[in-house]
């Protein structure tokens, strides 16, 4: 089935309308948290200063502040990426397993997945994190064409991280540029609704006179953002699932 943008955005959108108590439960814990407490006490990665360009010196104290900052935080983000990808694959296993589960049998399901899960995430983001920092472009078009691993790992089981990659490509060859399309609306729409919060919550800071409560206010309307962006990925990635699997 040819792959509509608006076609896909409206099937994502009916089921959210349809589902939406019981996704707002069910990925809260999984989405909403983790993205909240990275937000509120995670501190972000160091930035390399403006005039640091060129200054062999300054280069090395960066990479130095990076590693540390690593070494402290990394583990939290490691944690709240894994917490994301399994609230990602419940909400697939609701949607597409074979056996139409309830949520009890889909939290052991991808539980049981989940290491293999994990790795096709790794696998996937690698390039498409790549691509995103060089030209954006590739980086959305790596992430429309391997849309479909997660959904194909929790639907067409059992499968290997390497074949789900595999069976996505071979999914969504003819549709790239459609598929890139959603993926950028997907992931800017999402960054879109979150860098006013995280800007406020850096400028708060900043200032040495934040107030606590509204800090977190902040920070959970950034949350919320990232949040709705993983749902409407979600909800896109099954829609596509389907239309391309009939």
């Amino acid at each position: 089935m040819k792959i509509d943008f608006a076609g896909v955005l409206k099937d994502a959108w009916t089921l959210f309308k349809r589902d939406r108590d019981l996704l707002v439960r069910i990925v809260g814990p999984f989405l909403f948290l983790p993205a909240f407490a990275l937000a509120l006490v995670v501190p972000d990665p160091p930035m390399p200063e403006a005039d640091a360009r060129g200054d062999e010196t300054q280069a090395l104290a960066w990479a130095e502040a990076v590693t540390d900052w690593a070494g402290t935080n990394g583990g939290w983000y490691c944690l709240a990426y894994a917490l994301s990808f399994f609230g990602m694959a419940l909400v697939y296993a609701l949607y597409l397993d074979r056996d139409r589960v309830d949520v009890l049998t889909a939290l052991k399901r991808c539980g049981a997945i989940l290491p293999r899960y994990l790795l096709a995430m790794i696998l996937v983001s690698l390039p498409a994190g790549a691509g995103l920092l060089l030209y954006a472009l590739p980086g959305l078009y790596i992430l429309g064409r391997t849309m479909l691993t997660g959904p194909v790992l929790v639907s067409e089981g059992p499968i290997g991280a390497f074949a789900a990659i595999r069976r996505s490509l071979s999914l969504t060859r003819g549709a790239g540029l459609q598929l890139m399309s959603l993926s950028a609306f997907s992931y800017l729409s999402g960054w879109l609704l979150g860098a006013p919060f995280m800007a406020l919550d850096r400028a708060m800071r900043a200032s040495g006179q934040g107030n606590p409560v509204a800090i977190a206010l902040v920070d959970a309307g950034a949350a919320v953002a990232a949040t709705a962006s993983g749902i409407a990925t979600a909800l896109i990635a099954v829609s596509v699932y389907r239309r391309l699997y009939r």
